[in-house]
């Protein structure tokens, strides 16, 4: 998925959580579904003591205001003689809110009423944006949506309307097996734009990788049989439980896997329109933006395969508590343009000439002028992670060189495209921007 290009948020289609209109679902088929089930029913009855209905693990459904029997037997991929006849229903044309139904059949894995709800907050509603979308953005369901905001009618949304959505803790991931003993996440549940850190442990000496949305994720051996690994959680991916996909490779050349949910939040980001003057705005032509993103990108994609930092970051400017002028993460437009980014790192205030530093130990793998970065610094600090600075008005250090938390690396300036005298400090791990501020006040992993 290219988060790149937007980040409103976009209706995610999932076969077995295909919203209906309500009010329309029984209304066309409820006449059609009385017949079906009253034809079905002497036989399901006859057969209402059978084994072959595995209800030790059932899947309660809480029925919603505006549910229908077929509405839910659609949502759920399943037969509607099987709901009937694992709940004993005489009169399968009539279900109410609260009522409690078992699906037989239904995976627990994928389906939101599997997962707990453990409290509510707001949502704004964009264009384009349905009930149905905005449900499964916060891995919840339709009904759950109508039911909290009471909508007599929600085919009729407003651009802006606040609504009131469920927030929901994922269901469980896949249960371990062999080779793995343990695996765990540093935040199950994860805002945008942050580092996501990952353990595993193996019975057995191997070789772990992961893939996220496509990420690759690269794992080091701690100790023992300890790994870790981290994952960039992109500051545009929608809202939504995606999964962490592991492999395991052990020494006789088995391969084993497992995957964990990971439930991503939406970030608390601001939005700012930036008006540049003509020269300047010269520096936002396509041609020039690709170009520098392509050989920065070539440089962040070599991943050094162990951890050169140890500990938080430090700040690379010499104060306690730097002035931020504009957050990571803030959604962007450049003069009056209806294209939209984000801000893929920190600015810190500050005039030219005041020093910048190396918040940890790396190595320095790019240290020159760029047309839209200005003069800039690259530094590797192992296991897909990058910092930069950029806009420098002098640059101190040379590419090659090895660096240690307060090492001068060169001065603010306002070289490059900028509006006045700053440091850009930009993370990226794996190619993906992350929030720097989260490395100085913890230590990952």
């Amino acid at each position: 998925m290219n988060h790149q290009t937007r980040f409103k948020r976009l209706a995610i289609h999932r076969s077995q959580q295909r919203p209906l209109r309500y009010g329309v679902a029984y209304s066309k088929y409820g006449s059609l579904l009385v017949l079906v089930i009253c034809l079905l029913w002497p036989a399901a009855l006859a057969q209402a003591d059978s084994p072959t209905l595995d209800q030790n693990k059932p899947l309660i459904y809480t029925v919603q205001t505006g549910d229908t029997l077929i509405f839910i037997a659609l949502k759920y991929n399943l037969n509607l003689a099987d709901i009937a006849l694992a709940n004993h229903l005489r009169n399968p044309g009539l279900i109410l809110p609260g009522q409690q139904l078992i699906l037989p059949g239904a995976s627990s894995l994928s389906n939101p009423e599997s997962a707990e709800r453990i409290g509510e907050q707001l949502h704004t509603v964009q264009a384009g944006e349905t009930i149905g979308s905005i449900a499964n953005s916060y891995y919840a369901t339709p009904a759950d949506v109508i039911a909290l905001n009471r909508l007599d009618n929600p085919d009729l949304l407003q651009v802006g309307q606040i609504l009131k959505v469920p927030v929901i803790q994922p269901p469980l991931s896949e249960p371990l097996v062999w080779p793995f003993t343990g695996v765990s996440l540093s935040e199950p549940t994860i805002i945008q734009g942050r580092t996501l850190v990952a353990r595993v442990s193996l019975a057995g000496e191997a070789t772990v990788v992961g893939d996220f949305e496509g990420q690759p994720i690269f794992f080091y051996h701690s100790s023992g049989a300890d790994y870790w690994g981290l994952v960039a959680i992109h500051a545009l991916i929608e809202p939504n439980v995606y999964q962490l996909h592991l492999t395991a490779t052990m020494s006789d050349g088995q391969i084993y896997s497992h995957a964990e949910n990971v439930k991503v939040m939406e970030g608390p980001y601001d939005s700012e329109a930036i008006l540049l003057d003509g020269s300047r705005a010269e520096l936002l032509q396509t041609e020039l933006i690709k170009e520098e993103r392509e050989k920065l990108a070539a440089l962040w994609s070599q991943i050094t395969p162990r951890p050169l930092w140890n500990g938080p970051f430090w700040f690379p400017i010499a104060e306690e508590a730097p002035r931020v002028t504009s957050a990571f993460g803030t959604r962007r437009s450049y003069n009056d343009s209806s294209d939209l980014s984000f801000h893929a790192g920190t600015d810190f205030g500050g005039g030219v000439g005041e020093p910048i530093y190396a918040p940890a130990g790396g190595i320095v793998v790019l240290a020159e002028p760029l047309m839209v970065r200005g003069n800039a610094v690259l530094i590797d600090h192992g296991m897909g992670l990058f910092s930069g600075y950029w806009h420098q008005s002098k640059i101190i250090v040379t590419p090659g060189q090895h660096m240690e938390p307060g090492d001068l690396i060169g001065y603010e300036g306002d070289t490059g495209l900028v509006t006045g005298p700053h440091l850009h400090w930009e993370f990226r791990l794996n190619g993906i921007a992350v929030d720097p501020l989260q490395w100085t006040r913890e230590s990952i992993p």
